[in-house]
């Protein structure tokens, strides 16, 4: 039903056609939403000193990939269990990273697909989410996962992904300190036809920066290693052991049309493409879960993300919910179907508690929850404002 009523609209903002489907999360939050991106167009004007083009700005009610891409648009997932890594508190972050590709893919010639996502990464000072970027490579360097900076451009497609991330972020951070930002943009916008990116790279910073691969190398190695690796370490081990999980789980169960890439969303001609999740109240509850384990991470929550995470990796593992949280995380996906709800979100508390779920999407309720016994069961409900889920 929910598909059935859905059409394709657009709201045109300073830098985009906002384009979203009725009777979905962001056609609820539209307002909020596009303030978001007014202001996220605004910042990344003023970082980059151009204004960009007209975007065609796609929000989708289901999980596309790691939450997002920019290629014949710019495609971001906004939608209710979102259990990505981008949440909805950091999807200003996620507006951000896919606009400054908007704005590089406008003026680029032949640069590497690494300094591009380093030139995004370093733009918002983290990935999914704010991070130290130095202290973050630093805790890579620490346990033998940075690579030397030819293999990070010539491997880049093929490593484990938040660390490549990590290191091209932490790279052009290093760029920006030592040689300034528009320094990185001239290296950023070297017209060389070089296809092997170590060797663009090497001939690009010989040619803008004076030096050559080995000498940067020398100079960023001594950058990394003068920061304090700090909560990072513990940080970057739960992110990546989350994600790994978060994406095994997604091909399986959650799958993404990857096409979408090479075609307008827009035009596939399946409305539930883009907006059909599991309902299945077993991958209900392993999505929630993540989207608890990714939560604690964002909140620096690190000591308690650590037994969620094992929990997502063990469900992964076994393609079972086990008796622990991720236990408690079905039972109470099952006391909120037994209602006449799917389960949303929930964060587990002491005693009575509640949880976000949906009995008619896009509109959520506040259920409230009570553990009688080992037993969870739903004792009442209450409409969610649309304020309250701006506000996340």
């Amino acid at each position: 039903a929910q598909e059935t009523a859905s059409r394709w609209r657009v709201e045109r903002t300073e830098c985009c056609n906002l384009r979203y489907q009725e009777n979905t999360a962001a056609s609820r939050d539209l307002a909020e939403l596009v303030a978001v991106v007014d202001e996220a167009t605004a910042r990344v004007e003023e970082h980059f000193g151009r204004k960009l083009p007209q975007v065609e700005f796609v929000l989708i009610d289901t999980l596309w990939g790691n939450g997002g891409y920019a290629g014949n648009e710019v495609v971001v997932s906004y939608l209710d269990r979102d259990f990505s890594p981008g949440r909805r508190t950091t999807f200003r972050q996620t507006v951000l990273h896919e606009l400054a590709h908007a704005m590089t893919d406008w003026f680029e010639y032949s640069t590497p697909w690494p300094l591009i996502e380093g030139v995004a990464v370093q733009f918002t000072q983290g990935h999914f989410k704010p991070e130290p970027l130095g202290p973050r490579a630093r805790a890579l360097s620490d346990a033998g996962e940075l690579p030397p900076l030819d293999v990070l451009f010539d491997t880049f497609p093929d490593m484990q992904h938040e660390t490549r991330y990590v290191a091209v972020g932490a790279f052009t951070e290093f760029l920006v300190s030592e040689h300034g930002f528009d320094e990185l943009l001239d290296l950023f916008d070297s017209e060389l036809d070089i296809a092997t990116p170590s060797r663009w790279l090497d001939a690009a910073a010989t040619e803008v920066l004076g030096q050559p691969l080995s000498a940067i190398q020398s100079a960023f190695d001594a950058w990394v290693g003068g920061f304090d690796p700090r909560d990072q370490a513990l940080d970057l081990q739960l992110t990546i052991a989350l994600q790994e999980a978060r994406r095994a789980f997604q091909a399986a169960h959650d799958p993404y049309p990857n096409y979408f890439v090479f075609a307008s969303v827009r035009e596939t001609g399946q409305a539930g493409l883009t907006m059909r999740d599991p309902v299945d109240v077993r991958l209900v509850a392993v999505e929630a879960l993540i989207a608890y384990a990714q939560d604690l991470i964002i909140e620096g929550e690190l000591e308690a993300a650590r037994d969620v995470v094992a929990a997502v990796e063990e469900v992964v593992a076994d393609s079972a919910v086990g008796s622990g949280i991720s236990g408690e995380f079905l039972a109470v996906a099952e006391a909120v179907a037994a209602a006449g709800y799917e389960l949303i979100s929930f964060r587990p508390e002491p005693g009575a508690t509640s949880a976000v779920a949906t009995a008619d999407a896009p509109a959520l309720v506040a259920v409230d929850l009570v553990n009688e016994a080992g037993e969870w069961r739903v004792v009442g409900s209450r409409p969610i404002t649309a304020s309250a889920v701006a506000a996340g």
